[in-house]
């Protein structure tokens, strides 16, 4: 395969695999009526705790202003609170509330059990050839961004 052409593939089938892992988290979500990425802004709070939205924009790979619309429709359900900075009264700062916190670890012990019997289902020497297929490409793209220049 050409150079392009693997390189193409590759991404496609990362697309996938991050489609088919989004399906499945989504589908979790739709028991607590929460959609994909409200589900999973919930949880980046829940793992992190409190974050601005410019930080929260930054892990769900969303502009500023779609993560704040996300946020008002959380807050509004009472899942979701806005505070603001003892420090910088400029600088606000997004946080679960407790009902959300007992949702989440229900929830998210549900999908991580998911994932885990799928993986499962995975032979030994599948998994490790995962592994190191992974590994592989985290350091060909390492390499990359150590060598771009801006």
């Amino acid at each position: 395969m050409e150079e392009i052409g693997s390189g193409i593939s590759i991404l496609k089938m990362m697309k996938q695999i991050m489609d088919a892992m989004k399906q499945n988290i989504w589908h979790q979500f739709k028991g607590i009526n929460l959609t994909g990425p409200q589900g999973m802004l919930i949880l980046i709070l829940a793992h992190y705790g409190k974050m601005k939205i410019s930080d929260l924009s930054e892990r769900l790979t969303l502009s500023n202003s779609t993560v704040s619309g996300i946020v008002d429709r959380l807050e509004k359900q009472g899942l979701v609170e806005r505070i603001r900075s003892k420090d910088d009264r400029r600088v606000i700062y997004v946080n679960i509330t407790s009902e959300s916190r007992k949702k989440v670890e229900k929830h998210h012990k549900e999908i991580e059990k998911r994932f885990n019997s799928m993986i499962q289902n995975a032979a030994p020497d599948e998994i490790d050839k995962i592994i190191t297929g992974l590994i592989t490409l985290k350091r060909v793209f390492d390499r990359q961004n150590s060598t771009k220049i801006d």
